[in-house]
């Protein structure tokens, strides 16, 4: 089947020190926070119009509340509303405003475990006047921000212990379309990398080999211009005093990266550069076999495993 998703929208993170966070996810990093809202920051990258790309909220622990993926009109939100439903799946409508500057939407636990949220509308509010650029078709101007924040949310990296199931679930119910693969010796499947809206790598679902852990967030990407503001954020990072994870090449998608995790909740953000764009419909998916490279990837580490739950 096609999908009616349009594309990955947002996360919705939870931190116990909110204030603690926002000086990773702001100061550091260089989000953009739109609203503060009781407990919960609205946060947006500085090239992105609409209104977050991060719910983050205070919580007694951290965790991931929700997945967001925006559907291509209105009325597909019952649409899947119907087809969860006839897979026994229990949908429960989220009112308009109950997210700030969202829409009605509609949040389900997908069968394996993670959680999702499904919406159309989404204000596009704005920067306050003195961080306005002047170019239209640009939100914040880079002289206010902070050289290195990145520009707009790119992809979600999935831990699952059943992830074939999940990768599957998301192709046959869902529509995603499988861009990538990567096999084991024994003919296992390690990593499957989808797409909602078919032009590029959105979620990769990566098989948890300890099969006693919970579905997982691993990372949030986001693009930078280039590969020399990776190194620019590890000197900001170094200047913050937070320590890095990784920078090199991926082979899988050819995204150079470097990750970086908040100290007060482990929530990882990956700065991706370079990497490419599907846009063909008769795309065939490219197929890794452990021992096609040394390692998975092309250039550099990755030295972490940690990663939050819903």
């Amino acid at each position: 089947m096609s999908s009616n998703l349009a594309r990955l929208g947002h996360v919705a993170l939870e931190t116990p020190d909110l204030d603690g966070s926002l000086e990773f996810f702001v100061d550091a990093v260089g989000f953009e926070e739109v609203v503060r809202d009781g407990d919960t920051s609205y946060l947006r990258a500085v090239d992105e119009f609409d209104h977050h790309s991060i719910v983050l909220s205070e919580a007694a622990e951290s965790g991931v509340d929700h997945i967001g993926w925006q559907t291509e009109a209105p009325e597909y939100l019952s649409e899947f509303e119907t087809i969860l439903e006839d897979e026994g799946i229990e949908v429960t409508w989220v009112d308009a405003g109950t997210e700030l500057g969202q829409g009605e939407a509609i949040r389900f636990t997908t069968p394996t475990g993670h959680e999702f949220e499904f919406y159309y509308e989404m204000e596009k509010p704005d920067p306050p006047a003195e961080r306005r650029s002047k170019l239209k078709n640009k939100t914040y101007s880079r002289t206010t921000t902070n050289p290195i924040a990145p520009r707009r949310i790119d992809h979600t990296q999935l831990w699952d212990p059943e992830a074939n199931d999940f990768r599957e679930w998301l192709q046959d119910t869902l529509g995603f379309r499988v861009q990538e693969r990567y096999n084991r010796a024994d003919g296992s499947r390690w990593g499957t990398f989808l797409s909602a809206n078919g032009n590029k790598i959105e979620a990769a679902v990566i098989e948890d080999e300890d099969a006693s852990n919970e579905p997982a967030l691993h990372h949030i990407a986001y693009k930078v211009d280039s590969a020399d503001d990776l190194f620019d954020a590890h000197d900001a990072m170094n200047e913050h005093g937070i320590p890095t994870d990784g920078i090199g090449q991926h082979s899988i998608s050819r995204g150079k990266f470097l990750y970086v995790r908040d100290p007060v909740s482990g929530h990882r953000i990956e700065f991706n550069a370079g990497g490419y764009l599907v846009f063909d419909p008769e795309w065939e998916p490219i197929e890794w076999e452990e021992g096609d490279l040394e390692d998975r990837q092309w250039i550099g580490q990755i030295e972490s495993k940690k990663r939050v739950e819903y």
